[in-house]
């Protein structure tokens, strides 16, 4: 989540996704620490954009997530929910904590399965 205005060295995420992947024998389960984790740490709803289009995120979609296809994240734009990759969301309004965890999230997708997801 870089250009959402918290700076965090390696160290720091990796202090993080330790906290957050401690108990975790493979990449399966890290994913879905971090989807535990994340359901945790991030206050919803967040402002955010999609592709440039201004929309509200309001959760994760649990079902629709996947190891090999990364969290979904559930967005609102106007009355219409639908669910998109979490990489793809660009929170504008953020809190700090919140962004940490999902800039963790992001350096772990990007470590372990070579994407944004």
């Amino acid at each position: 989540m870089e250009g959402e205005g918290v700076a965090m060295d390696e160290a720091r995420l990796e202090a993080m996704l330790k906290e957050a992947t401690a108990h975790c024998y493979d990449a399966e389960e890290e994913f879905w620490a971090m989807f535990s984790t994340l359901l945790g740490r991030v206050s919803l709803p967040l402002q955010a954009r999609v592709g440039g289009e201004a929309v509200t995120f309001v959760g994760l979609d649990g079902p629709a997530s996947e190891p090999e296809v990364g969290i979904m994240a559930i967005v609102r734009r106007g009355d219409q929910e639908e669910s998109v990759a979490l990489g793809e969301v660009e929170v504008v309004e953020p809190d700090r904590v919140s962004v940490e965890w999902l800039a963790v999230y992001r350096y772990w997708r990007g470590k372990v399965w070579g994407g944004e997801g």
